[in-house]
């Protein structure tokens, strides 16, 4: 197996105990701090573009539970299951990008594997006992655990994966390790699947950090580590070959789904954010709303559209009411912008047209005044 797949995480999103959606993501490192690092649908429920529930239920999760892998030194690794509060009662517990809008598809929720998580264990018929547990105490066994974030199986030298980053060209080949179908074995394996970049990594698309890949992705993948990986330790970057002593990875993005499907095709393209996204977010340090404050209210957004009108011009008024014109759309994305993202794009459209319809506020002079 690759030493790399223990970095890999199989999330159960719940409610309670109800299992709501199966999902990946990968242990991260940063400043000797550690987050589960996965896709931002995955734990509100919702579409990232247009904020829509994906499940028919409305569906929202308030837990997760996260099986890792802890490593025992010389005795190898072993996976523990346990359940991460998605909110208390101010705020999720779990870090956005401090963007906002358009909205990066990628969060990272901090625990402390120092401290008691909780495990269920499952008994005899439907009985169920929570205890408490500290991943990393090794009072009992006297064999010292560690987890086994991402970065322990990266190339050593940051330089070599900045290069290969800023070098790494269209059709070359990535491996998506998850859970596609929540497909698994006893040990929870995550299961390897081949990608091959489809568009700029360095270029972005549609002028944001994150780019297309080429891959058989399903269900159940949202929120996997997308790597560079080479069992026999080689990395080549531009005319340069690199050897290491052992297998090696680079880590390329995050996966969060499929980009273009409809009711009659699915064109195999799937959408992966930058790496660079992961230690913004981490550092912006800006958690996510609770679930019912996700969506601003019908009032707040006319207050946010109104201001936005301010700006506006008396000929950039009338252009926002000529649907030949693209100005009604520029300001909608001004307006999303100002919010974070928190209306559907569709409502914010149908606020800027109908307040625009009635504005009688302030107006910046037009150029011939």
């Amino acid at each position: 197996m690759a030493a790399v797949s223990n970095s890999v995480v199989h999330l159960t999103m719940r409610f309670g105990r109800t299992n709501l959606a199966i999902g990946t993501g990968m242990v991260y490192e940063r400043e000797g701090k550690f987050y589960v690092v996965t896709a931002w649908h995955n734990l509100t429920g919702r579409h990232p573009d247009n904020l829509r529930f994906q499940s028919e239920q409305n569906a929202v999760p308030n837990n997760v539970v996260v099986n890792l892998a802890v490593s025992y030194g010389g005795f190898g690794a072993s996976r523990m299951s346990v359940v991460l509060p998605l909110m208390d009662e101010e705020k999720a517990l779990f870090l956005i990008h401090p963007s906002g809008w358009p909205r990066v598809d990628v969060v990272a929720i901090p625990f402390d594997p120092t401290g008691n998580l909780k495990m269920e264990l499952h008994r005899f018929g439907e009985e169920v006992e929570e205890v408490l547990i500290a991943l990393l105490d090794s009072s009992i066994s006297n064999i010292p655990a560690d987890l086994c974030p991402i970065q322990r199986y990266l190339v050593p030298d940051p330089a070599i994966r900045e290069s290969w980053l800023k070098n790494v060209e269209v059709t070359e080949e990535l491996f998506i390790p998850g859970y596609p179908h929540n497909l698994q074995d006893y040990y929870s394996q995550p299961v390897w699947k081949r990608a091959t970049i489809a568009s700029s990594v360095q270029s972005g698309w549609d002028g944001q950090a994150k780019y297309l890949v080429d891959s058989a992705s399903k269900s159940g993948m949202s929120g996997s580590p997308v790597l560079y990986y080479s069992p026999k330790g080689a990395v080549q970057v531009g005319g340069i070959s690199y050897r290491f002593q052992t297998d090696v990875a680079i880590l390329a993005g995050i996966y969060v789904g499929r980009e273009g499907v409809t009711e009659k095709a699915d064109p195999q393209v799937g959408i992966v954010w930058h790496q660079s996204v992961i230690d913004e977010i981490i550092d912006g340090g800006i958690f996510e709303k609770l679930p019912f404050e996700i969506e601003i209210n019908p009032s707040a957004l006319d207050v946010a559209v109104n201001e936005e009108l301010k700006t506006c011009s008396r000929i950039g008024l009338n252009n926002i009411l000529n649907p030949k014109m693209p100005s009604r759309y520029l300001v909608r994305e001004s307006v999303l912008k100002n919010i974070q993202g928190r209306a559907m794009p569709e409502q914010a459209l149908e606020a800027v047209i109908r307040l625009a319809a009635i504005y009688d506020g302030p107006l910046v002079p037009d150029e011939e005044d």
